[in-house]
């Protein structure tokens, strides 16, 4: 195997098993041992790449930051609008984090250890994105504006993941999601 990919395969290695180690553990309690031993590379191939527990929290919050334009472009180009590409993002959103536990890592950390720059916060960003699209559609007389329905969407969204995922119950995020948009 050539060395490049074997140094990919490894740093990929450890970054599930980093992530693995924070979703259980949290940020205080994972350890560097057992991030190493779940790996099966030695303690020096692991320091090769991330010299400290905190470099591994970044590369998994940086990496989740990635994540989400993709999400953004594919539901721009699937034809959907308003209300149903907004649903629809949440929905691939939440699979995302059901599935994906370098995701529910980094947004462990991104909540603890590394939060956002100041003027850099994601919610502020998850809002203009739902609102674009809520924009999309004629707004009610009396009914709420499209910045605030986003507004409540995401908070929505965002509080029903972190209970569910406190609750060890992320099957039951699609349900909440749908729920959401009943009354949204």
């Amino acid at each position: 195997m050539p060395r490049q990919e074997r140094a990919e395969r490894s740093r990929a290695a450890i970054l599930d098993a980093a992530a693995d180690e924070f979703d259980q553990h949290g940020f205080a309690g994972a350890r560097l041992e057992r991030i190493v031993e779940r790996t099966g590379l030695t303690k020096g191939a692991v320091y090769f790449h991330f010299r400290s527990k905190l470099d591994l929290a970044r590369a998994l919050v940086e990496e989740k930051y990635g994540n989400w334009p993709t999400i953004v472009a594919a539901i721009d180009d699937s034809g959907l609008r308003g209300r149903a590409a907004a649903a629809e993002l949440t929905r691939r959103v939440g699979a995302v984090f059901a599935s994906d536990v370098r995701v529910r890592a980094a947004m462990a950390l991104s909540q603890t250890v590394l939060p956002p720059e100041p003027g850099a916060d994601p919610y502020d960003h998850w809002v203009g994105v739902v609102e674009r699209y809520l924009s999309q559609e004629d707004e009610r007389a009396g009914g709420p504006s499209p910045h605030e329905a986003a507004v409540v969407a995401v908070q929505g969204f965002f509080g029903a993941y972190m209970i569910a995922a406190e609750r060890g119950r992320l099957d039951e995020l699609p349900e909440d999601i749908e729920r959401l948009w009943r009354v949204v």
